[in-house]
């Protein structure tokens, strides 16, 4: 197991089998319908709305309070709830609902380090059923942590020393070579490049230490002593 500075954002498989039965927990598996049909941690939910958590009604942005707070309360989740978060994408989609949550104010959530890929690997159960979802829960978002920047705030940001921008997607789209439905190709002007998967062991899906993920940034340019704005 890998020692973090920050203990709050990870748990490992271990504790979770370990944990698993305490009612106050809910598991959100976070990857596709089919996926989950497939095969899950057992009890786990599955998340019914855009993977990415976003609005129904641009697909653009967050969801808003009502949508969010709806969303939690229909997956028996309240504000003392501990929310565990894992996909098979390299919590990819994990880590963006664990966003989502610090965005609406409820630290009560971690990602599951190695998600279902390193929960099979260690042996463990999978389940094909739905759980029984607790339908008192009452979800109310706090207050919006300053997580978004605006287009002004990123223009303001490229030409301040003590800021960088991080474009953390693939190296077509940030060589313009990919579109990926987006309305123009490329970057912005002076990003920094490092696809986010890097910080990942592709063959486990665990997040690599801290050490090395100093060291890969470092490498790439990125400092950690600046403001950063990743996209």
């Amino acid at each position: 197991m890998e020692e973090y500075s920050d203990k709050d954002l990870l748990v490992e498989v271990t504790w979770l089998v370990s944990n698993i039965s305490d009612p106050n927990i809910v598991v959100i598996d976070c990857d596709s319908g089919d996926a989950y049909s497939r095969g899950h941690i057992p009890g786990s939910v599955h998340l019914p709305t855009h993977m990415y958590v976003k609005s129904a009604k641009d697909k653009l942005f967050v969801m808003d309070d009502e949508e969010f707070s709806s969303m939690c309360s229909n997956l028996g989740i309240d504000n003392e709830t501990l929310v565990i978060t894992y996909d098979n994408s390299q919590s990819l989609y994990a880590t963006r609902l664990w966003w989502v949550f610090d965005y609406y104010g409820h630290d009560k959530v971690r990602v599951l380090n190695g998600g279902w890929r390193e929960w099979i690997n260690q042996g463990n159960k999978c389940s094909f059923e739905r759980p029984n979802i607790r339908d008192n829960k009452k979800f109310v978002t706090g207050s919006k942590l300053n997580r978004y920047a605006s287009k002004d705030d990123v223009i303001q940001a490229c030409s301040i020393e003590s800021s960088q921008i991080w474009d953390v997607r693939s190296d077509g789209e940030f060589e313009g070579t990919e579109s990926r439905n987006n309305a123009r190709s490329g970057h912005v002007p002076g990003a920094v490049h490092l696809e986010w998967f890097n910080l990942m062991d592709r063959q486990t899906h665990l997040f690599r230490s801290e050490e090395d993920i100093k060291a890969i940034l470092a490498d790439n340019g990125i400092a950690l002593d600046k403001a950063i704005y990743t996209y």
